[in-house]
């Protein structure tokens, strides 16, 4: 008798392939996963170019760079019986012209309602000239106010970020470019426009994650901020502020804790206070290994998040040129600290 053989696959050729296949799939995966982080990272770096030319168009316009903290809403002013002008807009705004956002800009108008008003539409916009593509996208559960993830370098120290109308009648000390009614010329960054940090990223509070919140903590101390922190994560989660007041959540508002960072602690450390007061805001974001940031000739550099920050355990500088204690990241903060940085 004629016996016959199968012409198929027994059980355990098809186990067998399947095994090669996953290997196959694991490991091209992390590959494809690279490739689509540099894509990102791309984009990042491409909107940080665009805002870099957003500054200088206006800079050209003006003879100054925009201030960080400024403009004509009503978030503070007659109703609170202050006599100095609101300064709650934030250097986003006047940028929206050169950013081809000019319609934005008329209705955001000369004197537009307050900040946080999520009923205004405007401030509700969301800019994708202004999101990391890497970072997470904009949570809608945390505000309906658009959102950002890139901020204004105000440089290495920590006063006076927030202007104190009853205090500071006049400008406010910051060592970085920009700052609250701060207008900075090119002529006055003594440091080099191509040594000098304009803007950075910073990281977006997803739900449930401690990386990227501002906490309720204020203080002037680098070494006190990082005590309050292990790996990625605060060691106490009870000093984190609701997320929708962390850096990012809100691009129209002007005030420290949205929209200012500077350069004490190095990229992808801990944020302390950022609303009032003194504050320690950190660069960070998604891409592994640092933060991009576009500096003030509108180049666009990558900074390590090991760069040297020097003695963290210095009192911060408060106004005034001098050289930056905080190392090579301090001194790319001050704009005429008579030090280079990298």
């Amino acid at each position: 008798m004629r016996s016959y053989r199968s012409s198929g696959f027994t059980l355990v050729e098809l186990l067998v392939v399947i095994a090669i296949i996953g290997i196959l799939i694991a490991l091209l995966l992390p590959a494809v996963q690279a490739a689509r982080e540099a894509a990102r990272r791309a984009q990042c770096v491409n909107n940080l170019k665009q805002l870099g030319i957003a500054l200088h168009t206006y800079s050209g316009n003006w003879t100054v760079f925009p201030a960080a903290n400024g403009g004509t809403d009503s978030s503070w002013g007659a109703d609170a019986g202050i006599a100095y002008p609101p300064v709650r807009l934030s250097g986003f705004v006047a940028l929206l012209p050169q950013m081809e956002q000019f319609p934005l800009y008329q209705q955001i108008g000369p004197r537009p309602t307050y900040v946080w008003n999520t009923g205004f539409a405007p401030y509700c916009t969301q800019l994708a000239a202004i999101l990391c593509p890497s970072d997470m996208a904009p949570d809608k559960s945390i505000t309906t106010l658009g959102q950002n993830n890139y901020v204004f370098c105000v440089g290495d120290g920590t006063r006076d970020l927030y202007w104190n109308y009853t205090a500071y009648p006049g400008l406010c000390s910051v060592r970085g470019i920009f700052g609250p009614y701060v207008f900075t010329k090119m002529s006055q960054i003594s440091d080099g426009l191509s040594n000098t940090v304009a803007m950075s990223e910073i990281v977006r509070p997803p739900a449930n994650n401690v990386f990227g919140r501002n906490t309720s903590l204020s203080t002037t101390s680098p070494t006190g901020c990082m005590a309050t922190w292990s790996g990625s994560q605060y060691l106490n989660a009870g000093v984190l502020v609701d997320q929708n007041r962390s850096l990012g959540t809100r691009w129209c508002d002007g005030r420290p804790g949205y929209n200012f960072f500077n350069t004490i602690l190095a990229p992808n450390g801990p944020v302390c206070n950022g609303q009032t007061g003194d504050s320690i805001l950190t660069a960070g974001s998604r891409h592994p290994g640092g933060v991009n940031v576009v500096m003030a000739d509108g180049s666009v550099r990558f900074v390590s998040a090991t760069i040297d920050t020097g003695n963290l355990s210095a009192t911060p500088p408060v106004s005034g040129a001098g050289q930056s204690p905080y190392g090579v990241w301090g001194a790319m903060g001050s704009k005429d600290g008579g030090d280079v940085g990298m």
